[in-house]
């Protein structure tokens, strides 16, 4: 299968493209921005998906896409929103337009849970209001756009609750890490038990292989990507703790607490999966921290 792939140098695309390119039946295109090297067995295109993509750069015959591009400051609200939209949004579209035009009969995007749970308090089902922050609202917006190409090929979504792994950079895992090892307070959010945060997480390389077999596979609709656990920040801080041998610290803070949960019945559809516990997870991660 020839795959286009954006994001191949960030911390889940060259995961996926080490495990795509293992199958020799594949063939794989790196969109990435100048100045990245290049992966052994990737032809690499470079192109900033900051400005509008030139078709003629690209392969003229696809059999999927697979966008996984992230802008580089999604944080920076509101100094970098042109860069994010180029990325989340316009680009997109483009690339949905070309995998009509060059053939593909699927196209991978992925999003986030965030998208699921913008609001407080929502539970599985629950219907979330408009986000307030510019990075959700722009991964509604490119989700939004895939739909109507569910008529030309198959559109597959997976919305990953917040994965964690060796490589990355200071998200929620790395940072409850860092916090506990310093001795630094860790916050719970109020209600919810008292707990914090309850949500769900995916270990790097489950998120990865569940992205390739569902191109694989063909997978048609919209997914929530997470092992079944259900953690609150309190049992993840506490295991970070406890494989550390650290007691952590713990301090309550105003912010009401939200739930985070993936809701996981669509996916099951597709068949059995395995998603490591965070335990286990945890101690991967933490051994080649060593």
């Amino acid at each position: 299968m020839d795959i286009l792939v954006t994001g191949a140098t960030g911390f889940i695309g060259s995961k996926l493209c080490q495990l795509l390119s293992a199958d020799k039946q594949n063939r794989l295109f790196s969109l990435q921005r100048p100045g990245h090297p290049s992966t052994d067995g990737i032809t690499a295109i470079e192109w900033n998906l900051s400005n509008p993509i030139n078709r003629s750069c690209l392969p003229k015959k696809i059999d999927a896409v697979a966008h996984l591009a992230l802008a580089r400051n999604f944080r920076q609200f509101p100094d970098c929103v042109d860069d994010l939209f180029a990325v989340n949004v316009r680009a997109t579209s483009e690339l949905l337009e070309y995998a009509r035009v060059s053939g593909a009969s699927r196209f991978f995007m992925a999003s986030t849970g965030n998208c699921y749970v913008p609001n407080q308090r929502l539970g599985i089902g629950d219907i979330a209001v408009p986000p307030n922050d510019f990075y959700t609202a722009s991964k509604l917006a490119a989700e939004a756009l895939t739909r109507p190409y569910q008529s030309c090929f198959k559109v597959n979504i997976l919305r990953a609750f917040f994965p964690y792994g060796p490589d990355q950079d200071a998200k929620m895992v790395q940072r409850m890490i860092a916090h506990v090892q310093a001795g630094e307070p860790i916050a719970l959010a109020k209600g919810l038990d008292g707990d914090g945060d309850v949500l769900s997480l995916v270990y790097i390389d489950d998120l990865v292989q569940a992205i390739a077999r569902s191109l694989h596979e063909g997978w048609n609709g919209l997914f929530d990507i997470a092992a079944p656990e259900i953690l609150s920040v309190r049992k993840i801080a506490l295991e970070i703790g406890r494989q550390l041998k650290i007691d952590p610290v713990f301090e309550k803070a105003d912010s009401p607490a939200k739930k985070l949960i993936a809701d996981l019945t669509p996916m099951k559809k597709n068949g059995a999966m395995n998603f490591r516990p965070f335990a286990e997870g945890l101690s991967a991660l933490l051994s080649k921290k060593a």
